[in-house]
């Protein structure tokens, strides 16, 4: 029965490579994508977050259908959809070409992501099937860290096209390896149903928040359509949280979260996405802008973060098993208050080592991020809604990465912007030099083609990282929110369950 199960490891590991590898693979090639297709900041976040929106909206529906129509199926559907929209991506003329090839990268991804680790059990004997959902999520850890590694080479050596064009043989070899070795899983009984209410409703709710975060940038938040969009994000959400509490087969069931195990695991999931997308937003624009490293350089220095999810991987089942699921989730959510805050005092001059541990303990998060969040998700449900329960952890992670990196930038304006308007009153900055490091700031990679100088330059630099510390400071304190939340939930568990006896 158990024959393949290598085969069938690889090439899942495989497919979903290139999904996890897209997430940041992008990240360093920004600042030439937004030179070469003349793009802005605001177009460059559609670029990262259509496709954290796509998984966002799409992995637990796809999920559910998996479970309903079958993994296997519909698993190598989307990894298709993900080659075909590389493709496009890779080809595009314009940023807007480029985006709809990662709206259908997201697509895609959204499909593959949850579908993967819910195909790995039954090729498995029970005895290793922890271990092999903890490997695939240290696999999609070492591909997220590796993004930017691979991203500045590609860019230096062959052009920002090829960081799309990587994942086709990589999809092809996933293919050879899961063909013929993937078994069909079992297809719930006829009874069960798409809950197309609560697709619609899960879209509005995450499209709506996102849109009036990104539009917001644009055009503020007193502007009617930012305040539309909005509305339509907390309407729909509170009409999901009714509904899906009301139905028989709900897409996502919301008394999960009752479970201190299920929640643990997604708020740091939740975490883990949030630092990801915004770390690797503005990480390499610290290291090229205030650091004058290269796309290849700051790749190099990056690649401190995948070292430490290969090291990590091999220690979390060791740490399951010692210390139990919840501890360890609860040592991953310190990593990631601890990662935001060391990141706060990152400046012009502060020296390399501390860059590298903050960069090593960003990696040991992601590592626990995505492994440990969706073992216990799956620990926490029946064996037949692994799919959604897969696709709900994944859902987080691309929530708090769509949600976050578009909080991160409206932060990051607001501090930058005052402390360019602080430097102003304080030194000799003129209303033309004011208003020319104003408009730079709002697209920060654009200095890289510009020669600055004397006081406009300490001004820039002096806004930028303003900003950047900014960003890390509401990272600080969104994780040690998380992590307090889980201390608090189980010493009450631990208090009523003392009580009890």
């Amino acid at each position: 029965m158990y024959q393949q199960k290598w085969r069938v490891f690889i090439g899942i590991v495989f497919l979903s490579f290139s999904c996890y590898l897209d997430y940041t693979v992008v990240n360093v090639a920004l600042p030439t994508i937004q030179q070469k297709l003349d793009a802005n900041l605001i177009t460059l976040q559609w670029v990262m977050n259509i496709y954290f929106l796509a998984l966002c909206v799409l992995a637990t529906i796809m999920g559910r259908c998996g479970d309903i129509f079958g993994r296997r199926r519909l698993f190598y559907v989307g990894a298709a959809i993900f080659g075909i929209a590389s493709v496009i991506a890779g080809l595009a003329p314009s940023i807007t070409w480029l985006i709809i090839g990662r709206f259908l990268q997201g697509i895609g991804a959204a499909i593959v992501l949850p579908l993967g680790p819910s195909l790995l059990p039954q090729s498995f004997p029970e005895n290793e099937r922890a271990k092999v959902i903890a490997w695939l999520g240290s696999v999609g850890g070492i591909a997220l860290a590796l993004g930017p590694v691979i991203g500045g080479y590609i860019v230096s050596y062959w052009g920002w096209h090829w960081i799309f064009f990587i994942n086709i043989p990589i999809i092809l070899v996933g293919y050879l390896f899961c063909f013929g070795a993937v078994k069909e899983s079992a297809v719930l009984e006829g009874k069960q149903s798409l809950d197309w209410l609560g697709m619609l409703l899960l879209a509005l709710t995450i499209g709506g928040i996102v849109l009036s975060l990104i539009h917001s940038e644009a055009a503020g938040w007193g502007n009617t359509i930012t305040l539309i969009y909005l509305a339509v994000g907390v309407i729909s959400g509170i009409g999901l949280i009714k509904i899906e509490n009301r139905i028989k087969d709900p897409l996502i069931d919301f008394k999960d979260f009752r479970k201190l195990l299920f929640y643990s695991g997604a708020v740091l999931c939740l975490l883990a996405g949030v630092l990801s997308a915004v770390a690797l937003f503005f990480d390499p624009l610290y290291l090229q802008i205030l650091r004058g490293q290269s796309p290849e350089t700051s790749g190099l220095i990056l690649f401190i973060i995948p070292i430490a999810v290969f090291g990590v991987a091999f220690i979390v089942g060791k740490s399951i098993n010692h210390l139990g699921l919840l501890n360890t989730i609860l040592i991953g959510l310190s990593l990631g208050v601890l990662a935001a805050l060391l990141q706060i005092f990152f400046t012009s001059s502060v020296p390399f080592g501390y860059i590298l541990i903050a960069f090593f303990i960003l990696g040991s998060l992601w590592a626990m991020g995505n492994t440990v969040s969706i073992i216990a998700a799956q620990a926490s449900v029946e064996p037949e809604r692994a799919s959604v329960a897969t696709g709900t952890i994944v859902t987080m992670f691309n929530l708090g990465g769509s949600i976050g990196l578009a909080i991160a930038v409206v932060v990051y304006h607001y501090v930058s912007f005052h402390a360019l308007h602080l430097f102003m009153q304080q030194h000799q900055l003129s209303v033309q030099q004011f208003e020319f490091i104003n408009r730079l700031m709002l697209n920060p990679a654009h200095s890289l083609q510009i020669q600055m100088t004397g006081l406009t330059q300490v001004a820039f630099n002096h806004s930028f990282m303003s900003g950047f510390s900014g960003v890390m400071f509401f990272l600080f304190i969104f994780a040690t929110f998380l992590l307090l939340s889980v201390l608090v939930w189980k010493i009450y568990n631990k208090i009523s369950h003392q009580s009890e006896r």
